[in-house]
Protein backbone atom coordinates (compact mmCIF):
# COMPACT_ATOMS: atom_id res chain seq x y z
CA UNK A 1 0.00 0.00 0.00
CA UNK A 2 1.51 2.99 -0.67
CA UNK A 3 1.66 6.05 2.10
CA UNK A 4 -0.85 8.66 2.30
CA UNK A 5 -0.05 12.21 0.89
CA UNK A 6 1.09 14.12 3.07
CA UNK A 7 -0.63 17.20 4.12
CA UNK A 8 1.17 20.81 4.94
CA UNK A 9 0.90 22.00 8.30
CA UNK A 10 -1.53 25.34 8.24
CA UNK A 11 0.69 28.43 8.15
CA UNK A 12 1.84 30.06 10.84
CA UNK A 13 0.36 33.73 10.89
CA UNK A 14 2.65 36.67 11.11
CA UNK A 15 3.02 38.71 14.10
CA UNK A 16 1.53 41.90 12.03
CA UNK A 17 -1.57 39.55 10.72
CA UNK A 18 -2.07 37.91 14.50
CA UNK A 19 -2.22 41.37 15.83
CA UNK A 20 -4.50 42.62 12.91
CA UNK A 21 -7.06 39.67 14.07
CA UNK A 22 -6.62 41.08 17.67
CA UNK A 23 -7.69 44.35 16.79
CA UNK A 24 -10.66 43.57 14.52
CA UNK A 25 -12.03 41.08 17.07
CA UNK A 26 -11.84 43.70 19.82
CA UNK A 27 -13.54 46.36 17.41
CA UNK A 28 -16.13 43.72 16.50
CA UNK A 29 -16.42 43.23 20.59
CA UNK A 30 -17.07 46.95 21.08
CA UNK A 31 -19.56 47.29 18.40
CA UNK A 32 -21.39 44.97 20.67
CA UNK A 33 -20.89 45.83 24.29
CA UNK A 34 -21.71 49.75 23.25
CA UNK A 35 -24.73 48.86 21.59
CA UNK A 36 -25.63 46.78 24.84
CA UNK A 37 -24.69 48.11 27.43
CA UNK A 38 -23.81 51.80 25.96
CA UNK A 39 -20.18 54.03 25.76
CA UNK A 40 -20.05 53.99 29.72
CA UNK A 41 -20.78 50.68 30.62
CA UNK A 42 -18.78 48.93 27.46
CA UNK A 43 -16.08 49.34 30.06
CA UNK A 44 -12.28 47.99 28.71
CA UNK A 45 -12.37 44.27 30.42
CA UNK A 46 -15.92 43.88 29.17
CA UNK A 47 -14.79 44.56 25.86
CA UNK A 48 -11.34 42.53 26.03
CA UNK A 49 -13.32 39.37 27.53
CA UNK A 50 -16.60 39.32 24.79
CA UNK A 51 -13.31 39.41 22.16
CA UNK A 52 -11.83 36.85 24.40
CA UNK A 53 -8.41 38.48 25.51
CA UNK A 54 -7.07 39.99 28.27
CA UNK A 55 -7.11 43.83 29.54
CA UNK A 56 -3.58 43.51 28.87
CA UNK A 57 -4.31 42.36 25.04
CA UNK A 58 -6.25 45.75 24.43
CA UNK A 59 -3.60 48.22 25.38
CA UNK A 60 -1.11 46.34 23.43
CA UNK A 61 -3.71 47.54 20.59
CA UNK A 62 -5.02 50.78 21.95
CA UNK A 63 -4.00 53.72 24.23
CA UNK A 64 -7.82 54.08 25.71
CA UNK A 65 -11.50 53.00 24.98
CA UNK A 66 -11.60 56.50 23.35
CA UNK A 67 -9.09 56.25 20.99
CA UNK A 68 -10.65 52.96 20.04
CA UNK A 69 -13.68 54.47 19.38
CA UNK A 70 -11.70 56.74 17.22
CA UNK A 71 -10.60 54.13 15.38
CA UNK A 72 -13.69 52.49 14.35
CA UNK A 73 -15.02 55.88 13.56
CA UNK A 74 -12.35 56.58 10.92
CA UNK A 75 -12.94 53.23 8.92
CA UNK A 76 -16.79 53.82 8.78
CA UNK A 77 -16.29 57.58 7.33
CA UNK A 78 -13.89 56.10 4.81
CA UNK A 79 -16.51 53.52 3.67
CA UNK A 80 -18.78 56.39 3.24
CA UNK A 81 -16.72 58.61 0.80
CA UNK A 82 -16.38 55.16 -0.46
CA UNK A 83 -19.59 54.96 -1.55
CA UNK A 84 -20.39 58.29 -2.66
CA UNK A 85 -17.33 58.91 -4.96
CA UNK A 86 -18.41 55.54 -6.55
CA UNK A 87 -22.32 56.59 -6.50
CA UNK A 88 -21.16 59.85 -8.34
CA UNK A 89 -18.56 58.52 -10.75
CA UNK A 90 -21.25 56.68 -13.09
CA UNK A 91 -22.59 58.78 -16.05
CA UNK A 92 -26.26 60.31 -15.85
CA UNK A 93 -28.49 63.02 -14.54
CA UNK A 94 -26.87 64.93 -11.60
CA UNK A 95 -30.54 64.53 -9.17
CA UNK A 96 -30.71 60.65 -10.17
CA UNK A 97 -27.04 60.46 -9.68
CA UNK A 98 -27.41 62.29 -6.40
CA UNK A 99 -31.04 59.58 -5.83
CA UNK A 100 -28.28 56.55 -6.35
CA UNK A 101 -25.70 58.03 -3.79
CA UNK A 102 -28.57 58.35 -1.15
CA UNK A 103 -29.81 54.92 -1.74
CA UNK A 104 -26.16 53.64 -1.57
CA UNK A 105 -26.16 55.30 1.70
CA UNK A 106 -28.91 53.66 3.56
CA UNK A 107 -28.27 50.09 1.85
CA UNK A 108 -24.73 50.94 3.56
CA UNK A 109 -26.21 51.66 6.95
CA UNK A 110 -29.16 48.66 6.34
CA UNK A 111 -25.97 45.99 6.31
CA UNK A 112 -24.75 47.40 9.88
CA UNK A 113 -27.59 47.99 12.08
CA UNK A 114 -25.16 48.54 15.00
CA UNK A 115 -23.78 51.48 13.15
CA UNK A 116 -27.10 54.03 14.08
CA UNK A 117 -26.72 53.17 17.85
CA UNK A 118 -22.89 53.22 17.62
CA UNK A 119 -23.03 56.81 16.18
CA UNK A 120 -26.09 58.12 19.05
CA UNK A 121 -23.72 56.77 21.46
CA UNK A 122 -20.48 58.37 20.21
CA UNK A 123 -22.61 61.64 19.98
CA UNK A 124 -23.64 61.08 23.42
CA UNK A 125 -20.35 60.46 24.96
CA UNK A 126 -18.97 63.92 23.56
CA UNK A 127 -21.35 65.95 24.84
CA UNK A 128 -20.31 64.85 27.53
CA UNK A 129 -16.43 64.52 27.34
CA UNK A 130 -14.44 67.44 25.63
CA UNK A 131 -11.56 65.76 24.37
CA UNK A 132 -13.61 63.39 23.04
CA UNK A 133 -16.06 66.11 21.54
CA UNK A 134 -12.61 67.88 19.74
CA UNK A 135 -11.77 64.58 17.89
CA UNK A 136 -15.23 63.53 17.01
CA UNK A 137 -15.87 67.19 15.83
CA UNK A 138 -12.26 67.25 13.67
CA UNK A 139 -13.54 63.94 12.31
CA UNK A 140 -16.93 65.42 11.28
CA UNK A 141 -14.70 68.95 9.45
CA UNK A 142 -12.91 66.21 7.51
CA UNK A 143 -15.66 64.09 6.21
CA UNK A 144 -17.14 67.41 5.13
CA UNK A 145 -13.88 68.79 3.51
CA UNK A 146 -13.60 65.42 1.54
CA UNK A 147 -17.47 65.38 0.49
CA UNK A 148 -16.74 69.12 -0.53
CA UNK A 149 -13.99 67.70 -2.89
CA UNK A 150 -15.94 65.03 -4.17
CA UNK A 151 -19.18 67.11 -4.76
CA UNK A 152 -16.64 69.83 -6.52
CA UNK A 153 -15.13 66.99 -9.01
CA UNK A 154 -18.42 65.83 -9.83
CA UNK A 155 -20.45 69.25 -10.73
CA UNK A 156 -17.32 70.44 -12.43
CA UNK A 157 -17.13 66.78 -14.90
CA UNK A 158 -20.82 67.54 -15.76
CA UNK A 159 -20.15 71.68 -15.97
CA UNK A 160 -22.50 72.31 -13.06
CA UNK A 161 -21.77 75.66 -11.02
CA UNK A 162 -23.50 75.18 -8.14
CA UNK A 163 -25.39 78.20 -6.42
CA UNK A 164 -23.20 77.74 -2.99
CA UNK A 165 -19.83 77.14 -1.93
CA UNK A 166 -18.74 73.09 -2.39
CA UNK A 167 -18.21 72.71 1.60
CA UNK A 168 -21.57 73.76 2.91
CA UNK A 169 -23.59 71.71 0.02
CA UNK A 170 -21.62 69.14 1.80
CA UNK A 171 -22.47 70.19 5.19
CA UNK A 172 -25.91 70.54 4.30
CA UNK A 173 -26.02 66.83 2.71
CA UNK A 174 -24.08 65.60 5.72
CA UNK A 175 -26.61 66.81 8.19
CA UNK A 176 -29.59 65.75 6.68
CA UNK A 177 -27.78 61.87 6.63
CA UNK A 178 -27.29 62.67 10.36
CA UNK A 179 -30.48 64.14 11.39
CA UNK A 180 -32.63 61.32 9.47
CA UNK A 181 -30.04 58.11 10.72
CA UNK A 182 -30.33 59.86 14.42
CA UNK A 183 -34.34 59.93 14.01
CA UNK A 184 -35.04 56.86 12.66
CA UNK A 185 -33.49 55.66 15.93
CA UNK A 186 -36.49 56.53 17.81
CA UNK A 187 -38.77 56.50 15.34
CA UNK A 188 -38.30 53.29 13.33
CA UNK A 189 -41.21 53.38 11.25
CA UNK A 190 -39.31 56.47 9.13
CA UNK A 191 -39.52 55.89 5.73
CA UNK A 192 -36.53 55.64 3.63
CA UNK A 193 -38.21 57.67 0.68
CA UNK A 194 -38.57 60.36 3.11
CA UNK A 195 -34.45 60.95 2.94
CA UNK A 196 -34.62 60.37 -1.01
CA UNK A 197 -36.97 63.17 -1.29
CA UNK A 198 -35.53 65.41 1.45
CA UNK A 199 -31.99 64.88 -0.80
CA UNK A 200 -33.95 65.87 -3.58
CA UNK A 201 -36.15 68.73 -2.77
CA UNK A 202 -32.19 70.31 -1.73
CA UNK A 203 -30.40 69.57 -4.97
CA UNK A 204 -33.70 70.92 -6.90
CA UNK A 205 -33.13 73.99 -5.08
CA UNK A 206 -29.90 74.59 -5.51
CA UNK A 207 -30.37 74.08 -9.58
CA UNK A 208 -33.12 76.79 -9.15
CA UNK A 209 -31.10 79.00 -6.94
CA UNK A 210 -28.32 78.68 -9.66
CA UNK A 211 -30.67 79.37 -12.79
CA UNK A 212 -30.78 83.16 -14.41
CA UNK A 213 -33.89 84.71 -13.24
CA UNK A 214 -36.64 84.94 -15.95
Amino acid sequence: MSAPPRTRPPARRTRAERQAATRAALLRSASRSICAHGMDRASVELIAADAGYTKGAFYANFASKEELFLVMLDAKFSEVIGLVEAALEAPGDPLELSRRAGEEFLRYVERDPEWPRLYQEFAVHAARNEGFRAEFAARQRALRARLAEVFERWTAALGIQPALPHADVAAMIYVMADGFVLDRIVDPELDDRLYLTMREVFLRGLQAMGEPPR
